[in-house]
């Protein structure tokens, strides 16, 4: 890939734009495999890299606006007196164009940019959703709701000459900290989700749910994880009573991708997800109920939850899906997992460094197939999945 931005010194935050591709890949992978070394079974290999375009791939984009209402600039957070980035090379087709309607939409409804050193203003960010179908999700982050009257006023202008915006939402962010984002939400226009195909399913993401940066490597993702429930299917088909149907739990399940996946790949099991965020949940039941998957979803806190409901009747589940956020699954859910006597676990890590914490706490559960996973390319940042096993069952 190609930037005049990268190459002019304008922006830097692909930082290993200049290095080739097949290096990045190759170091990225590197760094991962000997991190997680000392946690593999023996004999195991690590399968192929889970890849995908390397430009035109970002389903979200998170503009910081800068300049004046006259003249918005659309930078990257923390970059507030950077260089336009509208045309970035990472967004797919029509992204550039909804971001230049959101600058006209800030013209001429005359909604000053918020000024981080004065604290003053009123538009922070803008934020676009784009779906592999090319359909747009456009919201606009407010310090206040003191400009959304004029914002209505113009926002016709701008659905008229964008047809591919789903939805246009506000968020109101009156705290002077680095979120992005604030908790309050107010629909602007459209509906209430975008629906992103994404592997073998489509997902129902909403405006503050969380949805995978790269939409074709989270297709592959999910499709691998697929895979490996496939697998177990088979490998424990002789070993489960007649009439019983396997349990299958997705914590930290977001939109429901794995969970969907693993329905599809085991449609006899009993497949729950559980995700604190409402609105998830919401975007994982309408997804279960309009391609016809038998999945269950629940809103809770996953540990507190998984902890709560081994103790019951029924037990642990048979197999464990975890797909926390960077932080890594915390003491008390490896520690469930480690005394839990779940034989089969697979964990999808957005941070290797937390992955590795969370196998020490766990030893009983040792990686048996893992794949370096590229979601973020000209990045060091680095995903994987592995699956685990245990090795003393009870």
């Amino acid at each position: 890939m190609r930037c005049h931005h990268f190459e002019s010194g304008e922006c830097r935050s692909c930082t290993l734009l200049d290095l080739p591709r097949p290096r990045q890949i190759a170091e990225g992978r590197e760094r991962v495999e000997q991190l997680l070394a000392p946690f593999l079974s023996p004999g195991t290999a690590w399968g192929a890299p889970l890849l995908g375009a390397d430009s035109g791939f970002r389903a979200r984009g998170k503009m910081a606006v800068a300049g004046t209402a006259q003249e918005p600039r659309l930078t990257l957070p923390g970059q507030a007196q950077g260089v336009d980035l509208c045309d970035c090379p990472l967004y797919p087709d029509g992204v550039e164009d909804i971001l230049e309607g959101a600058k006209a939409l800030i013209r001429r409804a005359q909604v000053p940019p918020y000024d981080v050193a004065r604290r003053r203003g009123e538009v922070k960010n803008v934020l676009v959703t784009a779906s592999p179908d090319g359909e747009h999700v456009l919201r606009l982050v407010l310090r206040s709701e003191q400009a959304l009257e004029r914002i209505r006023e113009h926002l016709p202008r701008l659905l008229e000459a964008h047809p591919s915006v789903v939805a246009v939402s506000a968020n109101i962010h009156p705290d002077h900290t680095t979120a992005v984002e604030g908790e309050q939400e107010i629909p602007l226009a459209g509906a209430a989700s975008i629906a992103v195909r994404t592997g073998d399913v489509t997902l129902f993401a909403r405006p503050q749910s969380f949805l995978q940066t790269h939409t074709e490597v989270a297709g592959k993702l999910y499709r691998q994880a697929a895979e490996w429930v496939a697998q177990w299917v088979t490998e424990r088909v002789t070993e489960t009573a007649p009439g019983n149907s396997p349990r299958f739990w997705d914590l930290y399940c977001g939109l429901g991708g794995f969970a969907l996946h693993a329905a599809l790949a085991a449609p006899t099991a009993h497949v729950t997800g559980v995700e604190v965020s409402a609105q998830a949940i919401d975007g994982a039941r309408e997804a279960a109920a309009a391609q016809d998957i038998a999945a269950e979803f629940l809103a809770a806190d996953a540990t507190d939850w998984a902890i709560e409901t081994a103790t019951g009747a029924d037990g642990p589940p048979d197999l464990v899906i975890v797909n926390p956020p960077r932080r890594g699954l915390g003491s008390r859910l490896a520690s469930w997992l480690e005394d839990s006597g779940v034989r089969d676990v697979l964990y999808s890590s957005c941070n290797p460094t937390t992955l590795a914490t969370d196998l020490a706490a766990m030893p009983s559960l040792r990686i048996t197939a893992g794949r370096f996973v590229d979601m973020f390319p000209h990045t060091e940042h680095a995903e994987v999945i592995v699956r685990l096993r245990r090795t003393d069952p009870t």
